[in-house]
């Protein structure tokens, strides 16, 4: 399972990466806002990222209690 994540989360990121080329390198868009938009990006991918590494912990550590009983 954990694979197939990865696998997932490494094509979006290609996606975005690929979407996103336009707009970085176009130099009519202020340097301002280029780096603003990267910055906020990168803090939203930071917290998906966060929210499923502790998703998929809470997944295992319920899955070792339900043996444990």
């Amino acid at each position: 399972m954990q694979i197939g994540v990865i696998i997932i989360g490494i094509v979006i990121l290609a996606l975005l990466g690929y979407l996103g080329k336009g707009f970085f390198l176009n130099a009519d868009i202020p340097l301002a806002l280029r780096i603003g938009v990267g910055v906020i990006g990168g803090g939203v991918l930071a917290l998906v990222v966060r929210t499923i590494r502790a998703r998929l912990t809470k997944i295992k550590t319920e899955e070792s209690k339900e043996v444990e009983e």
